[in-house]
């Protein structure tokens, strides 16, 4: 069963890379279970261009987990941020307005991000209106501490694999810093200016590796830096 789950999830991130993607944010950490890393914008013509300066991340309280193949895996809870590479699908945050250029979700009191393993919403964003609908576990998007004020979507386990791991976001730092809950996590200029960024007919990725792997996708995407 274990194994039927990783694969469905790698086949679902191979199927994501078969799109022809023409920005991408890579994120390297200096090793796996590091809790910061540093994040490096690229866009494509011939190569991979570096955009932008390099910054600090904060990764997971447990530093990255994998999707699939291989150890640690990542799953529900275990505070690790995933590595591979994944799609950037949508936004999200308090403005009600804005010019970005992804699909955008207004983060009101009724928006939530369902984590309940055993729901049938499982690691959806939706509004809920009828509060009695909530399932057991749930994101608050509107938090009290305002790091969902602007943020993103990595669009990993989007086949809802049971127990995978859900609601993946890039946002705010927390004022302290400290590691996330399994998300990756920048100060608010940076964030702002990734966001702008952004570009969805360039269909945007993340790329989060340890350092001891970059070596590898070097050769497979030109012009990344490793350093």
């Amino acid at each position: 069963m274990m194994l039927k789950i990783t694969l469905s999830i790698a086949l679902g991130c191979m199927f994501y890379s078969l799109y022809a993607y023409e920005q991408m944010a890579v994120v390297v950490s200096e090793e796996i279970n590091a809790t910061t890393a540093q994040m490096q914008r690229y866009e494509k013509t011939n190569r991979w261009n570096k955009v932008g300066e390099k910054i600090p991340v904060t990764l997971g309280r447990s530093g990255l987990g994998y999707a699939a193949f291989k150890q640690p895996l990542k799953s529900e809870g275990d505070g690790r941020s995933p590595a591979g590479l994944y799609p950037i699908t949508s936004l999200f945050g308090y403005d009600q307005n804005t010019t970005l250029k992804l699909p955008y979700w207004f983060v009101d009191e009724n928006l939530y991000c369902i984590d309940d393993v055993n729901d049938s919403r499982y690691n959806k964003i939706l509004r809920i209106f009828d509060k009695n609908g909530l399932p057991q576990s749930y994101e608050v998007m509107r938090r009290s501490d305002g790091v969902y004020r602007y943020g993103a979507v990595i669009g990993y386990n989007d086949s809802a694999q049971k127990g995978r791991g859900s609601c993946i976001f890039i946002h705010l730092n927390h004022s302290d810093k400290r590691p996330t809950s399994g998300c990756t996590a920048m100060d608010e200029n940076a964030l702002k200016t990734f966001l702008e960024w952004l570009d969805g007919s360039k269909k945007p990725h993340i790329l989060q590796i340890p350092k001891s792997e970059c070596g590898t996708y070097q050769k497979e995407y030109e012009g990344i830096e490793c350093q």
